[in-house]
């Protein structure tokens, strides 16, 4: 194996890393502006209490 395959390429990871946050902002400015919110709220937060 190269030595090259074992060494971290940091800047592939911090692009990466903030593509994935712009993604996830954008989401979550779609997803409020449609008014997901609520939806995503409640469905992130388990509750114990449960009806029959």
């Amino acid at each position: 194996m190269p030595t090259s395959a074992t060494v971290i390429d940091f800047t592939l990871h911090r692009k990466r890393r903030q593509a994935r946050a712009a993604g996830e902002l954008m989401w979550a400015m779609y997803a409020a502006r449609a008014g997901l919110a609520v939806f995503t709220a409640q469905a992130a937060k388990p509750s114990d209490t449960r009806r029959a």
